[in-house]
């Protein structure tokens, strides 16, 4: 009975060391060893489009243009400054190490298969697909099962699938739609027309004794500066969105001219009967804006009286204060002598 165990027992051992020689045998996967080499080759290949895959049909597409980065699939507006290069330099960062699975079973199990997956990256220039990373389950914070397609290991790399957004406005500056203040030489709101003069602004039609409060300027400056768009509606101006009769219109004459070629800007804001929110249309852009109505609101109820300060009033100088005295001293007249 012991000689038939140990027997058993050699083959199993025999053929657990073949599985294991089949695995690491040079040729069957690339050698990874204690150095950390990169994960991606990205020295050498540089992306002219990025394409991003969600678990379902989510899609994000990326495309290198002549002024930067844009994405295609949301109104091919810009990418945020340096979201792309600070996504590309993490991914150039990413080592392979240890492999934590090398079979296809194994990458199911983490989610990094060709159909079972959290993110799908293909990195592409022209009609060539330079590399396509899958990621998966997390085994850790800010870490992410990875492997790439033409390999079978898996990698437990540093990243977190939340740094690929699956919807196209979390790669758009929200602030596309504001207008600096830095950018702007007048502003015609109502009966509301403010100058650029300077380091001021000055209210157009002012009367004796008025001057222009400076203050209420710059916040009504401030407002357009940081008027941030919650997502983007498509092209096409609806009649719902009430822009007919818009509820403000601004009409800025800016410092240089814009790609089109134009100085002056117009921003319409529009709103919808139902829904706690404004449309933004303007004239430099094809599509229209959604705006979070706390933006919009403290705007309604502007009046070219709050515009307007009193002047001043110049106190008179002390020696002509003497002067008028002394004047006033010498036309007095005598008292009569007493008898």
């Amino acid at each position: 009975m012991n000689a038939k165990w140990t027997k058993l027992l050699s083959i199993a051992l025999v053929a657990q060391a073949a599985i294991i020689i089949a695995l690491h045998w040079p040729g069957s996967q690339p050698a990874y060893t204690h150095t950390d080499q990169a994960l991606l080759d990205l020295e050498s290949k540089q992306p002219g489009a990025i394409h991003i895959y969600g678990e379902e049909t989510a899609k994000v597409d990326l495309k290198k243009e002549q002024d930067g980065w844009v994405v295609a699939s949301y109104y091919n507006l810009p990418v945020a400054n340096d979201k792309v290069d600070a996504m590309l330099a993490k991914l150039k960062a990413l080592k392979a190490s240890w492999p934590v699975a090398t079979t296809a079973s194994g990458a199911k199990r983490f989610e990094v298969a060709e159909d079972k997956f959290q993110r799908k990256l293909e990195l592409a220039q022209g009609d060539d697909t330079l590399a396509t990373l899958y990621l998966g389950t997390s085994p850790g914070y800010r870490k992410v099962h990875a492997r790439l397609n033409e390999q079978d290991a898996v990698f437990a790399v540093n990243y977190a699938t939340h740094e690929l957004p699956m919807a196209g406005k979390d790669w758009v500056d929200n602030k596309l739609t504001a207008v600096p203040e830095e950018s702007i030489n007048q502003v015609k709101i109502k009966d509301i027309v403010l100058n650029k003069n300077g380091d001021k602004w000055d209210l157009e039609g002012l009367q004796e004794g008025e001057i222009t409060n400076e203050e209420a300027a710059h916040k009504l400056l401030a407002s357009l500066a940081d008027m941030r768009f919650e997502d983007v509606l498509g092209a096409e101006v609806k009649p719902e969105y009430n822009l007919s009769e818009p509820k403000l219109r601004f009409t800025l004459q800016l410092k240089e001219k814009n790609a089109q070629g134009e100085q002056s800007l117009e921003l319409n804001f529009g709103k919808p009967a139902e829904g706690d929110y404004y449309i933004l249309t303007r004239s430099d852009r094809p599509q229209v804006f959604k705006i979070d109505a706390s933006h919009v609101d403290s705007l309604l109820d502007l009046e070219r009286a709050r515009f307007v300060s009193a002047a001043p009033v110049t106190e008179p100088e002390q020696s002509e204060v003497n002067l008028g005295q002394q004047g006033d001293a010498a036309e007095a007249p005598e008292a009569p002598a007493s008898s």
